[in-house]
C-alpha cells in the first residue's frame, strides 16, 4: 500500500505542537544518553511513554548507506528485542537493509519527514512472507508502523521505526519530533566520542578538558610576553551545581553545565578559548584582553548566562549562582601558574559571595 506523507510544513523545533507535553520528560533521556546502546532506551523510552508505541527500533545509516539495527543498552530493552526478533524470525537489533529497497524508509530519510505505512513488510525488509507478517502484525496488536527520521540540519542520520496501536494516542508529527530529538543528541554523542579520542574533550561539558586548557594557555602566555601584549583568563564557577545535581538528578545537572557551555561559547569571540574547569566551571583565555577588556567580557558573558534554561525541562525555579574572576598578564604575574593562582584567590567562597542569575 502507498506510504502516507505527512504535508510540507514548518520545522517542529521551531513551534510546540499541541499535546507534546506527554513526550516532553521522557525526551530527556534521550538527551543524558551517555552511549548510542543508551540513547536507544532513551529514544524506546520516549516512543512508548510519549507516544503510546508498542514497540520501537533505531536503525542508524552506515558508510555504505545502508540501515543497520542498533542494540539497546539496558537487560529490559534486549529482553523486548529478543521478543520481537521471536516473532518476527529474525534478530532485529542486528537487521540490516538497503532503504533503497523499502520506498517508505527512502521517502523518510529523503525528505525528512514521518511517514506512516499499514503493513511491516512496507516497513523493514524481513526475511519471512507478507502472508506471515500480517499474522505477526495481527497477534502483536499493531496497527501502523511509523517511520521518523532521525532528520536535523539537512540530514538523515537513520530511522525510528515504531510499532504502533490503532488507538494511538499522538499523531505522526511527534514521532518526527522525536525522530529530530534523537538526530541531535546523536551527533552531540558523535561529536563527543571524536573529541574523547583526541583526548582533548571533557566528557560532561563537551569542551575542552582541562588539561588541553593548560596546554593552551601556557602557549598563549609565552607568546603574549613574546610580543609584549595583555591576555587575560576568566574563571566562572556554578556555585549551585552539586546542590542542583542532588535536586534535579546528575543527568539533569550535567546537561545544565552543557548548556552553559554552549551559552559561552556562542558569546565568547572566535579568538577565544574555552575549557572546563574543575567539576563544576569554566575557563577561558582572552586574547589581547587587558584588565579592563576582561572585566567586560565577564559582563558580557554574564548577560549571555541570564538567559540559560534545559529546553522541555519545566524547571521554573530554575536560576544559576556565579562567582567569576579574572586574571592579566602581566599585573597577575608571567606564568601559567601565577594567573590561576590569581584568578581562583579571587574567586570568593560560595557561602560568601555570589553572582545570581536567575
Amino acid at each position: 500500500m502507498s506510504a502516507k506523507n505527512r504535508p510540507e510544513e514548518e520545522p517542529l523545533l521551531a513551534r510546540e505542537p499541541v499535546g507534546v507535553p506527554p513526550l516532553l520528560q521522557p525526551l530527556l533521556a534521550v538527551h543524558s544518553a551517555p552511549t548510542q546502546g543508551w540513547l536507544v532506551d532513551g529514544a524506546a523510552t520516549a516512543a512508548e511513554r510519549g507516544l503510546g508505541a508498542l514497540y520501537s527500533l533505531v536503525f542508524l545509516l552506515d558508510s555504505s548507506g545502508s540501515l543497520a539495527g542498533e542494540r539497546p543498552a539496558s537487560s529490559e530493552r534486549m529482553r523486548a528485542v529478543a521478543k520481537l526478533s521471536q516473532l518476527l524470525e529474525t534478530n532485529v537489533a542486528s537487521l540490516k537493509f538497503d532503504p533503497q529497497q523499502v520506498p517508505a524508509a527512502l521517502s523518510a530519510l529523503e525528505k525528512g519527514h514521518a511517514v506512516a505505512v499499514e503493513e511491516l513488510h512496507e516497513a523493514l525488509l524481513l526475511p519471512q512472507a507478507e502472508k506471515k507478517l500480517r499474522a505477526v502484525q495481527k497477534q502483536l496488536g499493531v496497527a501502523e508502523v511509523w517511520l521518523a527520521p532521525l532528520h536535523w540540519s539537512g540530514e538523515s542520520t537513520g530511522l525510528v521505526v515504531l510499532f504502533m496501536p490503532a488507538d494511538a494516542p499522538a499523531p505522526l508529527a511527534h514521532a518526527e519530533l522525536l525522530g529530530q530529538h534523537v538526530a541531535v543528541a546523536l551527533a552531540k554523542l558523535r561529536a563527543q566520542e571524536a573529541g574523547r579520542k583526541r583526548g582533548e574533550l571533557d566528557a560532561v561539558r563537551w569542551i575542552y578538558d582541562e588539561q588541553r586548557f593548560e596546554d593552551q594557555l601556557y602557549k598563549e602566555v609565552r607568546r603574549a610576553l613574546r610580543h609584549k601584549r595583555p591576555l587575560s583568563i576568566l574563571l566562572i564557577r556554578l556555585d549551585n551545581y552539586h546542590d542542583l545535581r542532588a535536586r534535579y538528578g546528575r543527568f539533569l545537572a550535567e546537561r545544565l553545565l552543557r548548556q552553559v557551555a554552549g551559552v559561552l561559547e556562542d558569546t565568547m569571540r572566535d579568538t577565544d578559548f574555552l575549557g572546563a574547569f574543575k567539576d563544576n566551571g569554566f575557563a577561558a583565555i582572552l586574547i589581547e584582553a587587558d584588565g579592563e577588556a576582561a572585566q567586560r567580557a565577564n559582563a558580557r558573558l554574564s548577560r549571555g548566562l541570564s538567559n540559560v534554561t534545559l529546553p522541555h525541562a519545566q524547571l521554573p525555579d530554575l536560576h544559576l549562582d556565579l562567582t567569576c574572576a579574572t586574571a592579566t598578564v602581566p599585573d597577575d604575574g608571567e606564568t601559567p601558574q601565577d594567573l590561576a593562582s590569581a584568578a581562583e584567590g579571587r574567586l570568593a567562597p560560595p557561602e560568601t559571595t555570589q553572582e545570581q542569575v536567575a
